[in-house]
């Protein structure tokens, strides 16, 4: 028999569901952070960034930058060319916030 414990867990989705469902929310050109995804799920900043890294194609990761505005590095570097097709305008090495960032309050 279940505890009920076991059974809110079995419903709860897993961190990752959660990622990919927070970085799905963030629309073609814009932006958000990894601390933006780290409070919509409520994790450390680290462990944001690890979990977004492992969600590789199943969604949108070039959409989340580092706070300074670079985009991410990982998958082969790929992240600045991808946000440019998106419209994201590119100041340097890094994302125009000022136009691009998803307004999160």
């Amino acid at each position: 028999m279940r505890s009920p414990i076991d059974s809110a867990s079995a419903k709860r989705p897993s961190l990752q569901d959660a990622v990919r469902r927070a970085v799905r929310s963030v629309p073609a050109g814009y932006v958000a952070m990894y601390g933006d995804i780290a409070t919509i799920i409520n994790v450390g900043l680290r462990q944001a960034g690890r979990l977004v890294g492992q969600i590789a194609d199943a969604a949108p990761w070039w959409r989340i930058i580092y706070a300074d505005g670079t985009p991410s590095t990982c998958h082969s570097r790929l992240a600045t060319g991808l946000l440019r097709q998106e419209g994201n305008e590119i100041l340097g090495q890094r994302v125009n916030l000022a136009l691009h960032r998803i307004n999160r309050d």
